[in-house]
């Protein structure tokens, strides 16, 4: 303990001198990260975490997955509400199911251990996410987005059948959800929605820092080398920098065997959004199964996703229109307004739980 006390103590003091010394730099990587935000994370999650949220709130969400629940709860030996969970945590993006599942903890109706095996499966990207990003950006094809979309779906079908077929049944230790279709229940969910908004972006900007600090110490340059000299080519600077934060995968190029990488980069999800993903739990559901499941699960991903690499042209021509053509981008100037109004709206629910 004390060892570890020293070296964090050591990071610390590294991470502020390189701050005093590197200014430039990390401001620009903060902007560039909150640009990302409001560009592109902010406008592929924020709907859907609402939407999330009050489904299973409603309790709605017991009916509306209710014709894929059914075969999923026996294939999966899962009652019909967590498979429910598992759909929405891969279909609205990486802090969904952490979210999800904490609120079952904090409900009483979940452990904490059942919930950290369900967090293993329940952390994806959306569909809207990857198309956006690694389909349009990076290989300039919706389609080559769907099939790596499937294929880290499917990675997380396969660790979802591993994890709860495997060890004692995951159950949830009360009876069914109620169903509250009232107004307070929508507005409550768009709170906590907004509140996970805040600590994914605050997160995502704290870890730009981290990552430029890695930049200018030569860490990435020394990883890029080995990653060269281990044959990955024009990808070899835009890998690790992905696996820290998976934004980054709108660097990659569609060079040979970037399909497989991108897939995998996505199905790990980055030390930023694990990070995330811990955050927004707030503690209630440990993450330890997670770290655990994250390779297995991107070399799963990287493996169902090479029939794509028939969908895309690796040559040398391709990667030059892939920065020359316009990037794939949303308004930002809504996603603004997005922050603001849920700003506006915590605090105005923080006053009510007050006077409550």
């Amino acid at each position: 303990m004390r060892a570890r006390k020293i070296l964090l103590a050591a990071m610390a003091v590294a991470a502020a001198v390189g701050i005093v010394l590197r200014p430039e730099e990390l401001s620009g990587a903060v902007r560039e990260s909150v640009s990302g935000c409001l560009e592109v994370v902010i406008p592929a999650l924020f709907a859907f975490t609402v939407l999330s949220v009050y489904l299973q709130r409603s309790g709605l969400y017991l009916l509306a997955f209710v014709p894929l629940t059914k075969p999923l709860s026996v294939i999966l030996r899962l009652p019909g509400e967590l498979c429910a969970v598992f759909l929405l945590a891969n279909i609205g993006g990486y802090p969904v199911g952490a979210k999800l599942l904490s609120e079952l903890v904090r409900a009483g109706r979940l452990s904490r251990r059942d919930a950290g095996r369900m967090l293993c499966c329940c952390y994806g990207s959306g569909p809207s996410f990857v198309i956006g990003t690694a389909g349009m950006v990076v290989f300039g094809s919706a389609a080559v987005g769907g099939v790596i979309y499937g294929a880290c779906f499917l990675s997380s079908l396969v660790i979802a059948v591993v994890v709860c077929r495997t060890g004692a049944r995951i159950t949830l230790t009360s009876g069914e959800a109620h169903t509250d279709l009232g107004v307070e229940c929508f507005v409550r969910s768009v709170d906590s929605g907004a509140r996970v908004m805040y600590t994914v972006c605050i997160m995502a900007a704290a870890f730009a820092a981290v990552t430029a600090l890695l930049e200018c110490s030569g860490v990435t340059g020394l990883i890029e080398k080995l990653l060269r000299a281990a044959g990955l080519g024009g990808n070899s600077g835009r890998v690790f920098p992905a696996l820290l934060e998976v934004t980054r995968v709108r660097d990659l190029v569609p060079a040979v065997g970037a399909v497989p990488l991108c897939a995998a980069a996505l199905s790990f999800g980055g030390v930023c959004v694990i990070m995330q993903a811990a955050a927004v739990s707030g503690g209630a559901v440990p993450i330890r199964g997670l770290l655990i499941s994250r390779i297995p699960a991107a070399l799963m991903s990287a493996l169902f996703s090479l029939p794509a690499e028939l969908l895309t042209d690796n040559s040398e021509a391709v990667w030059a229109n892939a920065y020359s053509a316009e990037p794939f981008t949303m308004n930002a100037g809504l996603s603004v307004c997005v922050l603001v109004m849920a700003g506006m709206l915590i605090l105005s629910m923080g006053g009510i739980q007050e006077n409550e």
